[in-house]
């Protein structure tokens, strides 16, 4: 008997608004790359449609909103795709700042998600990412940024 393995849909969005700024994305552990998705949107908003294997992958959302403080956040989370196609959360990390040279401190995901962060009314930059294959040096801080479980604010003090 051999069984067919399915792929299961996984969305990611993007928003590109006034006071509103979204990017998601999915980053695979396997291959050290974000996993390219078919987009589908407007300039404004949109979604980011991924077809997934079961397994574990990485997800990387960046949003801002003019009224929070600080402004800007990345979450970092390790989930699985069931064999169901059930995704299920792991263990998430938080990154808020005001300035985007706190980011410098973080594995390079960080900062290129960042980057590839839509503007007034564009669509995100996702070319150059979706083709670019991270070390195994930069792979490896961005597992050990997931098992710190520590939450980063700019203006406070880690140790």
């Amino acid at each position: 008997m051999n069984e067919e393995i399915k792929l299961h849909e996984v969305k990611g969005y993007y928003q590109g608004t006034t006071n509103i700024t979204h990017l998601s994305l999915v980053y695979s552990l396997k291959n050290r790359k974000f996993i390219k998705g078919y987009v589908d949107g407007s300039s404004a908003h949109g979604c980011i449609h991924y077809r997934l294997f079961p397994g574990r992958y990485i997800w990387i959302g960046y949003d801002y909103w003019s009224k929070a403080d600080p402004p800007s956040k990345i979450e970092v989370t390790l989930f699985s795709i069931e064999e169901d196609g059930k995704k299920k959360d792991l263990k998430s990390v938080y990154i808020q700042f005001y300035n985007y040279e706190f980011l410098t401190q973080f594995p390079p995901q960080i900062m290129d998600v960042f980057h590839a962060r839509p503007g007034y009314h564009r669509k995100p930059s996702l070319h150059t990412l979706f083709s670019k294959q991270y070390s195994e040096q930069d792979h490896e801080r961005l597992i050990n940024l997931l098992n710190s479980s520590k939450n980063y604010k700019e203006g406070e003090e880690h140790e």
